[in-house]
């Protein structure tokens, strides 16, 4: 039996959304906006980075042009991205807006060429590298929930 790319997709994406969410509200509110060590980045700042590459790849997985990839662009977190709830939503909204690009691509189209500045790419990798980002940042999360005092596992099922 051949794997469902675009469900696999989906539900890789959905899992890691969730567990990011789970450890996210796991976090003290002081927590969210402070820099470990004084030079770590804050879960605020990673936060924000997120978002700001969900939409880039729901840009790219539409079929849109993102514009140039600026590095620097997180490298400042604006004042509503530094308050946990707000941030949270607009995480939940930037995975929504590219759960819904990918919901608009046919089940045949998940291994078509989309054209980058460095190549191409698939839909398929988009979504991978698009779960795999949320993960990494959600490791630096657990890292910084641990340093906290937290050691718990918040998404077990």
């Amino acid at each position: 039996m051949a794997l469902d790319l675009k469900s696999y997709s989906r539900q890789n994406l959905e899992d890691a959304r969730d567990r990011y969410l789970e450890d996210l509200a796991a976090l003290p509110d002081a927590a969210f906006d402070q820099s470990p060590g004084g030079a770590a980045r804050s879960p605020a700042h990673f936060t924000y980075e997120i978002v700001c590459v969900n939409r880039r790849l729901a840009t790219r997985l539409r079929g849109e042009d993102p514009g140039p990839f600026n590095p620097t662009l997180w490298e400042t977190t604006p004042d509503e991205y530094r308050v946990l709830a707000l941030a949270s939503q607009a995480f939940s909204n930037s995975t929504q807006e590219f759960l819904e690009a990918l919901e608009s691509i046919s089940m045949d189209d998940m291994e078509r060429d989309i054209p980058t500045p460095s190549g191409q790419t698939t839909p398929f990798d988009l979504s991978m590298f698009c779960a795999m980002h949320i993960n990494y940042h959600d490791g630096q999360l657990n890292y910084i929930q641990s340093l906290n005092g937290d050691v718990d596992i918040h998404w077990t099922d």
